[in-house]
């Protein structure tokens, strides 16, 4: 019980080999077969019937079964699996096989007295038909059994449903709401400050990337890694696909920026749950699709991953995850230090603009955010100075505001030695802008640290 809608080349040689089986042997027996040969009338009705309602029993057991397995995959993974089984030509090739045998055979029962009468080579050779009939239908079990057990198996429902995620489909299944605000994005600015207000509208039927998410989310209930890492690699291997295409385009964007949404939604569920194992699963898909964004100087893609990633951390703050907070320091870390040596100035400032607003969140959590606050801190001063050395004045400015409010928080919970860190790390990085004449950003580390 395949889903694609093409039918397997394995599967067209079977039916063509029976349906060609069938006509060499009727043309064969007919000219062959001799008088002495031919069965008696009583016995070719009993035949017939036997073989009519033995066609009928299995039929209706393979729709029974198919109605079953139909339902336990369904609620296993989706429901949305319904439709790969009515798009699957192998079941619907089955039950048309099992009516053109049996009603063939009610037929030839009618008119077996009339055909008999009038020519016994035609009596034979139309009772050889409805005996090849019935071998073909009862052979062709075999593909579909085989199916129908491989369907059960998430990796091909994933891959079914991954033959569906093509730009033209995802665009189909886009609010026009969220084409503006993808669009947008490719106006750097608009596409990271406005990222967490403007959620998109996502039409959910047409959205093939819903199938697949739906997918992660019930096996993550289920604790099924397995499955939850191969939906998040299936959804991984096409955005790469996006981005080291030649020509990145606004729409490329946009189905993008889609994608990382559905990610940042299951990253968050994980999170809420205290599923580590998921959030960090997610977390690195994420961070793949950031760094060759990066790598191939895709800003607008660099800022939204690194933003699902501050906000995934956000989530993780509040549970006190401090083990994925330290991961997605090091994840967001990473990044910026790729884009500041790329002299991405936008994408650096991204990633120490989110540093510093999640390091501000684990603040709040006092004694429980100490370490991973000191932590993001001196990620943001490390970014800060690759920023001075090539020359990024947005991405120092941000680091520097990063810092200076982080330093504010930590003061106002009541925590010295964090803020004692911090302020060393501004004033290090105050210097640094002085040597390199970069007096604004001076300015505001001295009126920080003031």
């Amino acid at each position: 019980m395949l889903s694609s809608t093409k039918l397997p080349l394995i599967l067209k040689i079977y039916f063509g080999f029976f349906a060609v089986l069938i006509v060499v042997s009727s043309v064969i027996l007919y000219k062959l077969t001799p008088a002495f040969a031919y069965a008696q009338i009583d016995s070719v009705k009993f035949f017939l019937s036997a073989l009519v309602q033995s066609e009928a029993t299995v039929i209706a057991i393979v729709i029974t079964l198919s109605l079953v397995v139909i339902q336990l995959t369904a609620s296993t993974y989706s429901t949305r699996v319904i439709d790969i089984f009515k798009e699957s030509p192998v079941i619907w090739i089955i039950v048309g096989t099992y009516i053109t045998a049996i009603a063939y055979g009610m037929t030839l029962l009618k008119f077996i007295d009339v055909i008999a009468a009038s020519s016994i080579s035609n009596f034979e050779v139309s009772v050889w038909i409805s005996y090849l009939l019935s071998i073909f239908a009862y052979g062709a079990l075999i593909p579909y059994i085989l199916g129908a057990l491989d369907i059960m198996k998430s990796s091909t429902v994933l891959n079914r449903f991954a033959e569906r995620i093509t730009t033209e489909n995802i665009l189909s299944g886009i609010s026009e709401y969220e084409k503006i605000v993808g669009n947008n994005a490719t106006s750097l600015n608009y596409s990271y400050l406005y990222s967490d207000i403007l959620k998109p509208v996502i039409e959910v039927d047409a959205d093939p990337i819903q199938p697949i998410i739906d997918i992660i989310h019930s096996s993550m209930m289920k604790y099924d890694y397995g499955t939850v890492r191969y939906g998040l690699k299936v959804l991984e291997n096409y955005m790469v696909d996006i981005l080291e295409n030649n020509e990145f385009s606004k729409d490329e964007g946009v189905i993008t920026k889609h994608i990382l949404t559905h990610l940042e939604r299951v990253g968050k569920l994980a999170a809420s749950r205290e599923d580590e194992d998921s959030v960090e699963e997610v977390l690195t898909v994420i961070f793949m699709v950031g760094k060759i964004a990066v790598e191939h100087e895709i800003e607008n893609v660099t800022g939204e991953a690194v933003n699902s990633i501050k906000n995934i951390g956000k989530s993780a703050i509040k549970r006190e995850m401090k083990d994925v907070e330290l991961i997605i320091t090091d994840l967001i870390s990473e990044i910026g230090r790729i884009s500041a040596r790329k002299k991405l100035d936008f994408a650096t400032s991204v990633t120490v603009n989110s540093l510093g607003i999640i390091g501000r969140d684990a603040s709040k959590h006092a004694q429980q955010g100490l370490e991973e606050t000191v932590w993001m801190a001196g990620s943001i001063q490390e970014i800060g100075k690759l920023a001075i050395k090539y020359g990024l004045g947005q991405s120092v400015f941000y680091a520097v505001n990063s810092l200076g409010d982080m330093g504010k928080y930590t003061a106002r919970n009541d925590l010295p030695k964090t803020t004692i860190r911090i302020i060393n790390y501004l004033k290090d990085l105050g210097l640094a802008s002085l040597k390199e004449d970069l007096s604004e950003n001076t300015n505001n580390a001295v009126n920080y640290l003031a």
